[in-house]
């Protein structure tokens, strides 16, 4: 809730730089969810060192 709540107030009001709205499929039981980055680069907070790279970029915030 708080990834979707963030994510709302960047994407309203700016983060001051270039954010990565990035996604897991497979996050919350296969429900997915979203993490913002300040890199192009998948580090998936959700699965660390298991699955470090699973995921996509799904929008770039100005």
């Amino acid at each position: 809730m708080l990834s979707n709540s963030f994510y709302e107030l960047v994407k309203n009001f700016g983060g001051g730089r270039t954010l990565y709205h990035a996604h897991c499929p497979m996050a919350n039981n296969n429900q997915g969810a979203l993490w913002l980055s300040e890199s192009m680069e998948i580090k998936n907070p959700y699965f660390g060192s298991e699955m470090l790279t699973c995921g996509s970029i799904e929008e770039q915030i100005q």
